[in-house]
């Protein structure tokens, strides 16, 4: 009797599972008592990554990637909670995995790879601990002394050790109050506002949101970042702020406008098979008066290789050019030659579609530069 109850393809196992995850459907029961018993040992057993990376880590980080590729293709009903990402959170709370980081240790890419796509957790403060500055180089976060010209995302060779220093940049200066940065902005926001896992859809992970939310950060002069223990960014000082960004992409199809000054400083991927879709929009400061804002135009890639054991990546290049408060002006053609500051970002937007992390430029003089992150909203 115990047998019949509990072989492989026994219902059990589908209730078993449904408890605690979401079922993508035509699953067998087979397959989900498998899953399910990997799972109730693997997230049950305690483990830390304070040390160098062990089969037991790697093992977990597999469950891991799992039940977030699983939570972020399965449709949810309106209103409804993701019972995968409740546990994925429940998970995290319990785990020092997005706290704990050696900057001198070999990591899998898959470590890489998760943690950026994990980076919505990395933000909420209910489960994870504002990163040290030991955890980032600060010189990697500018880009300090690089040359531009270069893709600074990579279909070939995406550098997620790179990305995640960005990250771990904004999951410390959001978090920690004592840098007296941006951490009072970010607490402030409704949670509605605050970044999210996933969107609401998985149909729409593929397509690029309308809306953003984001921050910036600059650094006068860059040459202070080689001082030690000193400021990391503009935005401690009352003169500069920390304002938050929002930027609303017109999403129709546009012409292919990516002038020539651009691409000599953010240039095109070279592959001729890349998918590439250009948009327009406007960026406006969040919380302000209502205000024409400034125009925004660009494209995104679809990168086709899988990296960190996720598929999904996509580039993302555009312009924020200072609007001319006398003159409005809508072609982006004619905009380039205004007189104002006119700024280049280039980004990776993690497989969910709901984050952008990457590297601010200002085009006329790409030696000012900086980090920033966006967020689906």
């Amino acid at each position: 009797m115990w047998s019949k109850v509990f072989e492989s393809e026994s219902a059990i196992w589908r209730y078993r599972f449904g408890k605690c995850y979401d079922i993508a459907p035509g699953r067998p029961s087979r397959e989900l008592k498998i899953e399910y018993q990997i799972r109730a040992i693997v997230l049950s057993s305690p483990i830390q990554f304070k040390g160098e990376e062990d089969d037991r880590q790697y093992l977990w980080m597999e469950v891991m990637q799992t039940m977030l590729e699983e939570s972020l293709s399965l449709s949810i009903a309106p209103g409804a909670t993701s019972k995968t990402l409740k546990c994925i959170h429940e998970t995290l709370r319990g785990v020092d995995f997005l706290s704990e980081f050696q900057k001198e240790r070999t990591c899998a890419q898959l470590f890489y790879g998760l943690q950026l796509c994990l980076s919505s957790f990395a933000l909420d403060p209910t489960i994870t601990e504002p990163c040290r500055r030991t955890d980032y180089d600060i010189k990697q976060v500018y880009s300090y002394a690089e040359k531009v010209g270069k893709a600074f995302i990579d279909h070939e060779k995406l550098d997620l050790a790179k990305l995640l220093n960005l990250r771990n940049f904004w999951q410390r200066h959001l978090l920690n109050a004592s840098e007296f940065t941006y951490q009072e902005s970010f607490s402030g926001l409704p949670a509605e506002l605050k970044p999210k896992a996933r969107k609401d859809f998985p149909t729409e992970v593929f397509k690029l949101s309308p809306s953003w939310l984001g921050y910036y950060s600059c650094m006068h002069p860059l040459s202070d970042l080689l001082k030690t223990n000193e400021r990391q960014t503009c935005a401690d000082l009352e003169t500069h702020g920390d304002g938050l960004d929002v930027m609303t992409l017109d999403l129709q199809p546009s012409d292919q406008f990516w002038p020539k000054q651009c691409r000599k400083i953010i240039p095109l991927a070279s592959s001729p098979d890349t998918k590439r879709a250009y948009f327009d929009g406007k960026q406006r400061a969040y919380g302000g008066p209502y205000e024409a804002g400034n125009p925004v135009f660009g494209f995104t890639e679809d990168i086709a290789i899988p990296h960190g054991g996720f598929g999904g990546w996509s580039r993302i290049c555009f312009v924020i050019v200072e609007a001319d408060e006398e003159e409005e002006v809508n072609l982006p053609s004619l905009v380039m030659e205004g007189q104002g500051w006119i700024h280049g970002y280039e980004a990776i937007i993690i497989p969910s579609g709901s984050m952008m992390l990457g590297r601010w430029m200002d085009m006329k003089e790409p030696e000012a530069r900086g980090p920033f992150i966006f967020w689906d909203v």
